[in-house]
């Protein structure tokens, strides 16, 4: 059995997943495809794996714009 501070954990590395690195994953998608997709961001209207395809492009987007400034600013 998992402890709170596990659980609590748990809850916290999704959310910040999940909503913080989805928005730069969306801003990525709607710029390469001129604004087509993602069609929708409602929930009831998106599966979730929509919203992890999207963190995960977030998340590589984020890290490539890290690189990009460090090589930039030396």
């Amino acid at each position: 059995m998992e402890t709170m501070a596990g659980i609590a954990w748990q809850v916290l590395r999704q959310l910040v997943f999940s909503f913080i690195f989805f928005w730069p994953g969306w801003f990525v998608v709607k710029t390469i495809t001129l604004g087509r997709y993602p069609r929708s961001i409602h929930p009831a209207k998106a599966d979730w794996l929509d919203y992890e395809l999207l963190s995960v492009i977030g998340v590589v987007a984020v890290i490539g714009a890290l690189i990009l400034v460090a090589y930039l600013w030396r």
